[in-house]
């Protein structure tokens, strides 16, 4: 990873048009653990332009502890495959391929409703992106950007730091990493995209563990696939782990779980920059701490 480029905080007005259209549609998860002030000044920004009916169906009841997955996070996937003018989706069975393929997505939450829905997103956010009141919001949200890296500086280096070491120790190919926050976003609703060799975090606040965890997953998660039959030979609820986790409950939701438990506990190490030398090995130590009920 070319480390002569700081991290910073950045946004991307594609992601922006998502979560403020979805602002528009009663999404009302931007009041979790915000001060009075932002909340507010969210506020100020509601009812103040229609958006397409599309957004509404982000929300879904697949998962009870956040209704806006996997959708909210499908369509910001969806922003990187769309052409430069939002007037179609280029790459469209890559993309496709890419939610098919995603072991944290239930069949049900991606069956042809899902991709029916999707046609209209095109002309949707084109629609918001145009919109006078949608630009209004995206220069306060500039400011707001401004000031999370003034106030996270210091974090921003030890990110630096921890991810130069992983990308050395864990081989990979990432060079580039964009940390995204939106103000509107939940600040426990974090996801990760993969475009070429840059590896971008998205979240609606800035914390160091979870871009490092968000991070992780795309070393973990071959490695789980390495010893799969290992932890499927075990199959165990594991500390903390939400049920939504384990999708269906079948060999691809217990191999999420896994996933998921590997890379909390990988991160308390990379933050005290402890990194293990095989992520493999430490994966099947975990899964022996829990064959021994420790």
């Amino acid at each position: 990873m070319n480390d002569e480029k700081q991290i910073t905080i950045t946004h991307i007005p594609e992601i922006s048009a998502i979560y403020f259209a979805l602002l528009q549609c009663g999404y009302d998860y931007y009041t979790i653990e915000r001060d009075r002030r932002h909340i507010d000044c969210i506020r100020n920004f509601i009812g103040a332009e229609d958006v397409p009916p599309f957004f509404s169906g982000t929300r879904q009841n697949t998962c009870q502890v956040y209704p806006y997955w996997p959708r909210a996070a499908i369509l910001e996937t969806a922003t990187f495959h769309l052409l430069p003018d939002h007037s179609r989706f280029r790459d469209y069975e890559v993309f496709r391929s890419r939610i098919m393929s995603a072991g944290n997505i239930s069949d049900c939450e991606r069956d042809q409703r899902l991709w029916d829905w999707l046609d209209d997103f095109p002309a949707a956010i084109t629609r918001v992106l145009s919109g006078d009141c949608f630009c209004r919001y995206l220069e306060w949200e500039n400011g707001w950007i401004t000031e999370q890296n003034v106030r996270h500086k210091a974090e921003l280096r030890l990110i630096q730091s921890c991810l130069n070491m992983c990308v050395s120790k864990y081989d990979s190919a990432v060079q580039d990493i964009r940390i995204v926050v939106n103000p509107v976003k939940c600040v426990y609703s974090a996801d990760y995209h993969l475009e070429r060799n840059c590896f971008i975090f998205s979240s609606g606040a800035f914390r160091a563990d979870s871009v490092i965890h968000e991070f992780l997953h795309h070393v973990v998660h071959p490695a789980v696939t390495e010893i799969e039959d290992v932890v499927l030979e075990y199959k165990r609820t594991w500390p903390s782990i939400d049920d939504s986790y384990y999708l269906s409950g079948d060999n691809d939701g217990q191999l999420n779980a896994f996933e998921e438990h590997a890379v909390r506990e990988l991160t308390k190490h990379v933050l005290q920059e402890r990194c293990p030398e095989s992520i493999a090995g430490f994966l099947r130590h975990l899964v022996k701490e829990g064959q021994d009920g420790t």
